[in-house]
């Protein structure tokens, strides 16, 4: 017979565990130690530590400004037409596979003749010579002709079967889509978050009849995230065209049979945007160019405002300035729309802030995430300012080829740029606070501190479970949920920003406003991996909202049940994935010698690997 050892994991409650050798080495460990424990004076009475099993929480889509849902709506419609499995035939073939020849000629057999009989009288007659009676006195029957049976004149002929099919055909299958998308995604403002809470109990040993316990309930707050998006719109219109198929050949020729080949045709797969809006502007056939870029932008974000100071190319030269909004489009000049040549003096950007945020647990109970944008920029251009004010070398210059009627093309080279200026930006901090919720029920009444009467269920924080008092054996059923605060902080940052570039070259090219040909902002700093910052300060802080609501939307966890026996009978807990365990208080003399016995094994099995333990 086996003997199966308790142990004792480290989470604190005891089960009867599969056998092998680490299993069994830590429980003659264990029970050494707990059985020490018992017969020690002044030593502290054993306790089962109750797991509630993963306590995970979700929520996702709830408001950013108050309890709740978040605004979320995202919608597609299609505009055209789709097919599946149409097939089209040209050619035909005539004939049939199976057309009779001749027909079925069975064999042909004589007739059957019957035998010719005939009757005659035969008389009985005594003959005196041998004294007897001769004949026998009756009508008897003879055959003239005997029977002619039936038989085969002629053989069976079976019918004969030819396939007729001539001609040639092709069957073309395809299926398609071919249309025109819209869509469009709005959200208002939404909150993700996910929290991993453990539970933990002291589960008493000896328990008294309506005696007030306390099972030292406490909770620890294990990991969690939370991702946020500010308040963001987006549309599109794409171009659908999706088509598959393939083509099947078939010849016939009489006598021969058909013979087909089938060949898959070449498939089109294209989604194509032609336009779409989101919070860096409306871009026209987004993806069309390399590198995913679209073919024209129209910026509705990051908009800006550009002041220029420089000369014509003329003649006559003429001297002024120039005042350049959103897209490039001149809004002011004193100079005439000829090829020019100007100097960055100052920039005004003004920009739609998108902030995403994303942050896990930081610090005890909490989960804080945070981000900005920026919304408004001042840059002045100090080696441009220094060219025009203080008649320095120019050290960057700006060349306009054509400027009027809305179209503009220009490029731009800077031996060195350096930019300062204040910018404000938009700032959100979130915190979320949970606190870990029990509805406790209870298969039988219980008394519990504070309240009246017997009690079926208790409901509130984890780790203020109040003291209770039990009637009989009861089973304890919680299940989890969560007190969620969300502390959304709302605000502008104000701070100067400085910047250097070296050798710092670009090129566009509008019409109306619409980018159709943008060679990006290239420098000597992004091509060696330098960082342009030639001084940033500390950004002065203003709180614009500040508000603090319960964050919904989390599930509800059943967490494993546990039973509490009276007197020194028996304490049970089942944990989630788990075999369930049952201790027995054990006595003062069977706890001394099961301890000497253990710590005897456990000196002799010191270093040496146990396989199994067994009792026969």
């Amino acid at each position: 017979m086996k003997l199966a050892l308790l142990s004792l994991p480290i989470n604190g409650y005891f089960e009867l565990p599969a056998f092998n050798h680490h299993t069994v080495w830590r429980g003659i460990k264990a029970v050494a130690v707990v059985s020490v424990l018992y017969v020690l004076p002044g030593s502290a009475s054993a306790v089962v530590v109750y797991d509630a099993g993963a306590l995970d929480f979700e929520s996702s889509g709830q408001s950013m400004w108050a309890s709740g849902d978040a605004f979320r709506k995202e919608e597609s419609f299609f505009l055209g037409t789709q097919w599946s499995n149409r097939t089209a035939t040209l050619g035909g073939i005539a004939g049939s596979a199976r057309v009779m020849i001749t027909p079925h000629i069975p064999a042909t057999y004589s007739p059957y003749v019957p035998a010719v009989t005939s009757s005659y009288w035969e008389p009985r007659v005594y003959n005196l010579f041998t004294d007897k009676w001769v004949g026998c006195g009756c009508t008897k029957t003879t055959t003239i002709t005997p029977a002619i049976p039936s038989r085969q004149l002629t053989p069976e002929f079976a019918a004969t079967y030819a396939d007729t099919r001539t001609g040639a055909q092709l069957d073309v299958n395809s299926s398609g889509k071919v249309g025109l998308e819209f869509g469009y995604t709005i959200d208002s403002g939404s909150v993700d978050s996910s929290v991993g809470f453990s539970a933990l109990a002291e589960l008493p040993e000896a328990i008294n009849a309506s005696e007030f316990f306390s099972l030292n309930a406490g909770s620890l707050l294990d990991s969690g995230t939370i991702d946020t998006q500010s308040p963001k719109i987006e549309a599109y219109i794409s171009s659908i065209m999706e088509l598959s198929g393939s083509v099947k050949a078939t010849a016939c020729a009489t006598l021969f049979g058909c013979r087909s080949s089938t060949t898959a045709l070449p498939g089109i797969d294209m989604d194509q945007r032609v336009l779409s809006i989101d919070p860096d502007g409306v871009k026209i056939l987004d993806g069309a160019l390399a590198g995913g870029e679209p073919l024209a932008v129209l910026a509705l974000n990051n908009q800006s405002i550009t002041l220029e100071g420089g000369v014509s190319v003329g003649p006559p030269p003429v001297a002024g300035f120039k005042l350049a909004g959103p897209g490039g489009v001149t809004l002011a000049s004193t100079m005439p729309p000829t090829p020019a040549v100007t100097i960055d003096m100052a920039k005004i950007s003004i920009q739609a802030p998108d902030i995403a945020t994303s942050g896990t647990k930081s610090g005890a109970g909490l989960i804080a995430s945070g981000g900005r944008d920026d919304l408004l920029s001042v840059q002045l251009d100090l080696d441009g300012m220094a060219s025009i004010m203080a008649g320095l070398p120019p050290a960057g210059l700006n060349t306009t080829l054509l400027d009027a009627h809305g179209l503009k093309i220009e490029g731009k080279l800077d031996i060195i740029d350096v930019d300062a200026g204040p910018v404000l930006g938009i700032t959100q901090d979130f915190e979320l606070t949970p606190t870990l919720m029990v509805d406790l029920a209870f298969n039988n009444p219980i008394k519990i501190a504070g309240m009246s009467g017997l009690q079926s269920s208790w409901t509130g924080v984890w780790d203020d479970l109040p003291d209770l008092a039990l009637l009989e054996t009861t089973t304890f059923t919680p299940t989890f949920w969560l007190d969620a605060m969300l502390e959304n902080e709302f605000g502008l940052d104000l701070g100067l920003v400085g910047t250097l570039d070296f050798f710092k070259l670009s090129a566009t090219a509008s019409a109306g406003g619409i980018d159709f040909l943008n060679f990006g902002v290239a420098s000597l700093n992004q091509i060696l991996g330098f960082g342009n910052t030639l001084f940033e300060t500390d950004k002065l802080a203003l709180s614009v909202f500040a508000g603090e609501f319960a964050l919904g939307g989390f599930n509800r966890v059943l967490g494993n049940p546990f039973t509490l026996s009276l007197g020194s009978t028996f304490i049970s807990t089942r944990n989630a994935g788990r075999s369930g365990g049952t201790v027995p208080e054990p006595g003062t003399l069977w706890g001394l010698v099961l301890g000497l016995i253990a710590l005897s094994v456990a000196q002799r099995r010191k270093g040496t690997s146990v396989s199994r333990a067994c009792l026969h």
